[in-house]
């Protein structure tokens, strides 16, 4: 499913997630909804890395991680260098809109990850409130103009 008129800021995403099969369909769905995955990893340490060596505009990040790096941990320094955060987790935690822009609820279906990844988009790229996506929680303010 492409969105036609998707924003153009969100392009290279690094997806964080230590279940096999999620982040197969993660990185499946995303790539064919038009965006650059620039890598797929497990761990928080693995993570790092590829922040600092990568351009990246977003993360798709679960907060259940291998390694002893928490996804909290991951989240802050991505919001940090200005990466926008999509927390996909079983539970959104209560300070989830202190570390990311949105939060998807698992499980979810391919339609929802790329609207979640839309509605970052829209926020970022237009500074305009997201549409409703089933499961996604938005912590989202309006830049001032």
């Amino acid at each position: 499913m492409l969105f036609a008129s998707r924003p153009s800021c969100i392009k290279r995403l690094l997806i964080i997630e230590d279940d096999p099969l999620v982040a197969f369909d993660n990185e499946r769905t995303l790539k064919h909804g038009g965006y650059d995955v620039v890598a797929t990893v497990d761990s928080g340490e693995a993570a790092v890395g590829i922040l600092a060596g990568e351009q990246l505009d977003a993360i798709v990040l679960d907060l259940q991680l291998a390694g002893h790096m928490s996804g909290r941990d991951v989240a802050r320094l991505a919001r940090d260098r200005g990466i926008a955060v999509l927390l996909v987790t079983g539970s959104c935690p209560d300070d989830a809109g202190d570390i990311a822009l949105a939060c998807l609820n698992k499980p979810h279906s391919a339609s929802a990850l790329l609207g979640a990844v839309h509605a970052i988009e829209t926020m970022l790229c237009k500074n305009k409130p997201a549409r409703k996506v089933s499961g996604l929680q938005t912590y989202w303010q309006p830049k001032a103009a």
